[in-house]
């Protein structure tokens, strides 16, 4: 960085022609700092991105041009007059700021999709960085990847603002705090990005309500700082500054596209009122607002805050509320944003101005011409209207009030439903707004619902008796029961609701229409009618537990649907209800929860894992471990278990949820490694000796036969304990990687270290026992077993061995304590070695340098990424003549010799083992070509002894069949 902030040098200054091509600010950017980003230490990685961003800021265009193509497949920006800015001097030799280069996105053709590829590799790779594993290296990707959208350097596309925006809710408080400094530099970099907005707001929103204090806090200042001290007296004369329209702005997004974060924007202003921010000057510029072309973000500051604050002149409130009841075309969000203004101020209102508003509400709702949100709006306002200090008084006013737009609602679904041909004129949106409003003011005068509205209400979803039934029927059933059923959709859908409105106020009704919802949502075909059913029955079960907890399998069955509506609709409110513990993880609900995790649509499988890992594990922690066993015999519909997979379902639910098979291998697998991603290490070692005593120990004891789904159970079970994920952390993860990511953040590291090193230990050593003691006898005996009958399942039995062996070759070597067992899994891995070997060579180029032959153009090197292998063993023979006709000319003397400088090529980055060097082979690191020229007489590559013996082990020597000097021969 210290180079890069000097000007560049040009060629001639440097003496040394082979050292021209270390000056250009290019090959600084792109081929040291950014060959950086794949460092095995994540410090190292934190601070190369640290530094590109830094780059962006530096006087260079060298330099920027350089960071822009790294990310961009075009070529230098082209910089026109109009885009300059005024007063930039055009001067060849000048260097410029990055500010007056604009650079634009361009469309790539053909002929650059190699440079197009290698970018969009470069853009995925960085955003990979934002959700790295270590604090230190997504704070600096955050901060790379600010750099970039600010100065244009990648396109401010929704993907890449979103995971800028995402890490807000981050596990690590730091990275919180950093993602909302960004998202906030970015709001003041691009003020007029719609985009850049919606992404503000997604990413400080959500922190108010964040466990972390300091994370809340600093998202309050950012709203109050944006929002709140922007809120000045309105005048029609008045200029608006950039920072008043940002603020109307994400105002009037909040109220039409952002309206699901409307919550966490609720949330604030609670907090807010307890410290007493708003004040009579702020309601009043508010108030001056509501005429303006921005009026409904005033309208939506006001609904928040006007309830808790002092008392000031209503009289452009009234006026805006007489101009809106005249109105024919008035917005919906602005309606219902002053219907929530004119409740609040309720109370505020002499009597004559109420009685005049009631009248009006009931005038407006009775003519039915409403949206349904503004009569759920409008019912809601009326309530406050009525509400006095004495209830019975209040619930007067709602029997006279509610009661008579009940009225209204029954006399006209008479006049449809038990009229011979009233529905031929059935109008569907009137119909729908009379079944809203029953269903909503029923819910303030359950008193005042007579029988008759509800058996009107039950008649729109019975389906058709048939006729040798009829005699049967009582005679207060309405006609429809008696005649073809011929409701539209929406009708039913709707019915669904108001049906369900009427059962939460009437809990008698619950048991008779449990059970006619549960079969409508299992035989009907109508997606709206079924989605709301789910909603209902999902109400149910928090106002009647004991009743509806029956009808959960009902409802988990949706989580298989085909339609995906219906399954986002009851994964959320299954969460729901599992959040707030009306229902518990019995039976096979956690087994259906989870396969939601593999939903053929992406945003379903994320919402599955967000609501299991922000919402049900951290109120149970067990959760997982609990349920892992089971999983693997319940996807894999295997029944025989003494324990597992007993659990009542249909044949229907078993045919939905199996993941039976190798086409859903994938997809078990998937889920797996969810589970075990996020087990602490106590909860994978208990999994590991439960998985001993309860799968492995049934086969080995022959309780559980071997037959074919036997042994895709035992086959699986192998598979999953060869997992990564199956490691313990503490033993499998490197010593240095926590110290080195806590590195500049805590004095007390070095404490840290020796604390985790001897952590680190103490499990190893238990690990070691409960191997020793649990699992080495019953590997023994399976291996026994599998080979007497000859199953397939011995492969993955010694796959699981290989596995173990490459992570602890001695230890496990000692503890199988099977010498024989142990010389098979060794000749296993020394084959697959020599698999990986041949693939690797194939890979690898070995060409002579010929005058003639056709030149590559040159391209900047790749680094080398840290690699480590051993070339695999060819058998060695006995006879000792046989060695001596092969080696003897390179047997160095018994006696002492001067040191012979050899032709020696070094690999940077390689490491061989000992043994490996002693034989004959060449390596390569992966994605490294290697060109050798080859001398006359050339016959083998080998070690040079006098490299071993000094401890190099990074060495080949190119050795030609000339004697050394001083050697015998």
């Amino acid at each position: 960085m210290v180079l890069l902030k000097q000007p560049e040098r040009s060629p001639k200054e440097c003496q040394d022609p082979e050292l021209t091509g270390f000056l250009p600010h290019k090959f600084l950017i792109q081929d040291l700092l950014f060959a950086r980003r794949v460092d095995a230490s994540p410090t190292v990685q934190g601070h190369a991105l640290s530094c590109l961003a830094q780059c962006l800021e530096l006087p260079s265009l060298n330099a920027t041009q350089a960071v822009h193509n790294l990310f961009s497949a075009t070529g230098n920006p082209t910089i026109l007059d109009s885009e300059l800015p005024e007063g930039t001097v055009r001067c060849q030799n000048t260097q410029k700021t990055f500010q007056t280069l604009p650079f634009r996105t361009v469309d790539l053709s053909s002929a650059n999709s190699s440079a197009s590829d290698a970018a969009k590799e470069n853009v995925a790779l960085l955003l990979c960085r934002v959700k790295d594993s270590r604090t230190n290296v997504r704070k600096a990707a955050l901060q790379a990847v600010l750099g970039l959208l600010k100065y244009n350097v990648i396109p401010l596309t929704w993907e890449n603002l979103e995971t800028l925006a995402e890490r807000s809710r981050d596990t690590s408080v730091s990275v919180k705090k950093k993602a909302l400094q960004c998202v906030g530099e970015l709001l003041v970099a691009k003020p007029e990005s719609r985009l850049v907005q919606k992404a503000w707001l997604l990413g400080v929103l959500p922190a108010v309500m964040d466990s972390e204090d300091s994370v809340q806090q600093k998202a309050l200042e950012a709203l109050e700082q944006v929002l709140l001290s922007q809120v000045k007296p309105y005048s029609a004369s008045c200029h608006v500054d950039t920072s008043q329209k940002l603020c109307w702005d994400l105002l009037e997004l909040l109220s039409q596209e952002c309206k699901n974060l409307s919550r966490y924007f609720s949330r604030a202003f609670s907090i807010w009122s307890k410290q007493e921010k708003f004040t009579r000057a702020l309601i009043t510029n508010l108030i001056s607002h509501t005429e303006a072309d921005h009026a409904v973000g005033a309208w939506l500051l006001l609904s928040k805050v006007v309830f808790s604050s002092p008392r000031v002149s209503y009289n452009k409130i009234l006026d805006a509320w007489d101009k809106m009841i005249t109105s024919q075309d008035m917005n919906v969000t602005t309606c219902c944003l002053i219907l929530s203004v004119m409740g609040d101020i309720a109370a505020h209102l002499n009597n004559d101005t109420k009685d005049r508003i009631v009248a009006d509400l009931m005038t407006w709702l009775k003519t039915f011409s409403l949206r349904l949100e503004v009569i759920s709006a409008a019912l809601e306002t009326l309530y406050h209207f009525g509400s006095r200090q004495d209830v019975e008084q209040t619930q007067d006013f709602l029997n006279h009030h509610c009661g008579e737009l009940l009225s209204t609602c029954e006399a006209y679904l008479t006049s449809i439903i038990l009229r011979e041909h009233g529905d031929e004129n059935l109008n569907e949106n009137l119909m729908i707004k009379h079944l809203h409003t029953l269903g909503v003011a029923s819910l303030h005068c359950p008193a005042k619902v007579s029988k008759k509205t509800i058996l009107l209400v039950e008649s729109l979803l019975i389906p058709v008796k048939p006729a040798e039934y009829q005699e049967e029927l009582p005679a207060s059933l309405p006609l429809s029961q008696f005649k073809q059923n011929s409701m539209p959709t929406r009708v039913k859908a709707h019915g669904v609701l108001a049906l369900g409105k009427l059962c939460l106020q009437h809990e008698d009704l619950i048991p008779k229409y449990l059970p006619v919802l549960a079969r409508e949502l299992e035989v009907g075909t109508d997606v709206s009618v079924r989605n709301n059913i789910v909603m209902v029955m999902c109400d149910l079960c928090i106002r009647c537990t004991n009743m509806a907890v029956h009808y959960i399998p009902n409802i988990s069955a949706c989580l298989r649907d085909d339609n995906s509506v219906i399954r986002e609709q009851t994964l959320i409110m299954l969460t729901n209800l599992l959040q707030e513990e009306y229902v518990k993880w019995k039976g096979s609900l956690f087994f259906r929860f989870v396969v939601a995790l593999v939903d053929p649509v992406p945003t379903i499988a994320s919402l599955c894992e967000y609501c299991l890992l922000h919402r049900l594990l951290k109120k149970n922690p067990e959760m997982f471990s609990q349920h892992f066993i089971e999983c693997i015999f319940h996807f894999n519909s295997y029944g025989k278990h003494k324990s597992y997979n007993k659990f009542p379902q249909t044949e229907r639910e078993k045919i939905w949820f199996s993941l039976k098979g190798a086409k859903h291998h994938d997809k078990r697998f998937r889920i797996y490694r969810f589970l075990l991603e996020n087990l602490t290490d106590a909860q994978r070692f208990n999994i590991t000796n439960k998985i001993n005593l309860t799968v492995l120990a049934c086969f080995a004891d022959e309780e559980l036969p071997l037959d074919a789904d036997g042994a895709e159970i035992l086959s699986e079970t192998f598979q999953v304990l060869s997992l990564k994920e199956m490691k313990l952390q503490m033993i499998s993860s490197p010593e240095g990687e926590a110290g080195e990511d806590a590195e500049e953040e805590s004095p007390a590291t070095m404490a840290k270290a020796v604390m985790q090193a001897a952590q680190r230990k103490v499990v190893s050593q238990v690990h070691k026992k409960a191997f020793m003691m649990n699992t080495a006898p019953l590997i023994i005996s399976l291996k026994s077993l599998l080979e007497q009958k000859r199953s397939p399942v011995l492969r993955d039995l010694m796959d699981y061995l290989k596995v173990l062996m490459k992570d602890n070759h001695t230890e496990v070597k000692e503890l199988l304590g099977d010498e024989q067992l142990v010389a098979e899994v060794e000749f296993a891995l020394k084959m697959e070695n020599e698999r990986l070997m041949q693939q690797l060579m194939d890979g690898c180029s070995l060409a002579a340098d010929s005058p003639g032959s056709a030149q590559s153009p040159p391209s900047r090197p790749r680094p080398l990424e840290p690699f480590r292998f051993a070339t695999p063993q060819q058998k060695r023979l006995n006879s000792t003549s046989t060695r001596k006709t092969r080696s003897d000319c390179h047997v160095p003397p018994s006696g002492p010799e001067k040191p012979v400088p050899s032709k020696s090529v070094a690999l940077d980055g390689t490491g061989m083992t000992t043994r490996a060097i002693n034989n004959r082979a060449f390596s390569t690191p992966d994605g490294t070509r290697l060109t050798l020229t080859f001398n006359e007489g050339l016959s083998t590559i080998l070690s040079d002894p006098a490299s071993i013996a000094a401890g190099s082990r990074e060495v080949l020597d190119v050795s030609s069949e000339e004697p050394r000097a001083g050697a015998s021969r």
